[in-house]
């Protein structure tokens, strides 16, 4: 199946205009519906073309997608480095509003879609009772924000061959950030107290830095919230699919496999998946070729067709 219009669509959200697209699947009447939330960092609705194949894969089960531009990106006004969990939640609860009032869609089979950080707002979103028709969080973190950033610091610096002390340098400098954006620290501090002196370290070329002002200042945001996924997992009441990539480096995927589970066992939806592609990377791609890993495309199609008509 075919796109066979593509509609602009723009909302107001906090003194910011927020530019996205509404991509129908062909035939006559309304259709269910998906919002896609991209994972951190700057991201527009098509997530630099990650979201391309994803997005035809709903489309190809007569499912309409929408996306929109991150604050800063693509047509959205203002800066993405300034908004943290609960403000791109709130900016996704008003996209749902803005994708069910839309005459080309059915109002109550609306749901979401959500990669990596995207994912934690997913969970967010179906925790907090929004009238979703399903939720599906790809490469959502079980664990908090600070966890995940020593998480992935940890395995970056691994992966990148180095040994056990500078490892634990690495993760020396990440507590200590966590513990200055705790404190509210300013830039100029933090850089000239911690990441100078860190600059002179072998491995610091490959570490998730912070590059100025305006990155510490999201930092400090992301911190500074309070964040429990799991306890957002234990109120889900609709149909919920977690999916996760074995070598995901950003996040432990067996753990947030386990984690998922028990968590979800608690919730009142009796309609819960978890997944693990072992062969799969953060993305659910293979990490050489960069394709999706075989099984995923043709989960995600079977499993939201299923669900949304």
């Amino acid at each position: 199946m075919s796109i066979t219009e593509e509609v602009k669509l723009s909302f107001d959200w906090g003194g910011l205009k927020l530019a996205g697209s509404l991509d129908l699947p062909s035939g006559a009447g309304r259709h269910p519906a998906v919002l896609m939330a991209q994972g951190s960092g700057p991201a527009d609705r098509d997530s630099g073309g990650y979201f391309e194949p994803i997005r035809q894969t709903f489309i190809d089960r007569g499912v309409a997608t929408f996306a929109f531009d991150k604050p800063g990106c693509g047509e959205s006004s203002g800066d993405w480095r300034h908004y943290a969990l609960e403000a791109r939640a709130e900016q996704l609860a008003t996209a749902l509003e803005l994708v069910r009032n839309h005459p080309a869609i059915t109002d109550e089979r609306v749901g979401i879609w959500g990669h990596s950080q995207g994912g934690w707002l997913v969970q967010k979103l179906a925790g907090r009772r929004h009238p979703l028709a399903f939720a599906i969080a790809n490469s959502g973190p079980t664990i908090g924000v600070k966890e995940q950033i020593l998480y992935n610091c940890e395995q970056t610096i691994r992966n990148h061959g180095y040994d056990q002390q500078e490892i634990r340098d690495a993760l020396t400098l990440t507590r200590a950030l966590a513990q200055a954006a705790a404190e509210g620290a300013d830039f100029e501090s933090i850089s000239g107290q911690l990441l100078k002196p860190a600059s002179l370290q072998s491995w610091y070329d490959s570490y998730p830095t912070i590059d100025d002002a305006s990155d510490w200042h999201h930092t400090k945001l992301l911190m500074g919230e309070r964040h429990e996924p799991l306890s957002d997992l234990g109120r889900i009441t609709c149909p919920f699919l977690a999916v996760y990539g074995g070598l995901d480096t950003l996040l432990p995927p067996w753990q947030g496999a386990e984690d998922s589970g028990h968590a979800l066992a608690a919730a009142e939806s009796r309609d819960v998946t978890v997944v693990v592609f072992p062969l799969g990377d953060h993305r659910i791609q293979d990490p050489d070729t960069k394709d999706f890993v075989d099984g995923y495309l043709n989960l995600l199609g079977g499993w939201i067709a299923d669900r949304a008509h």
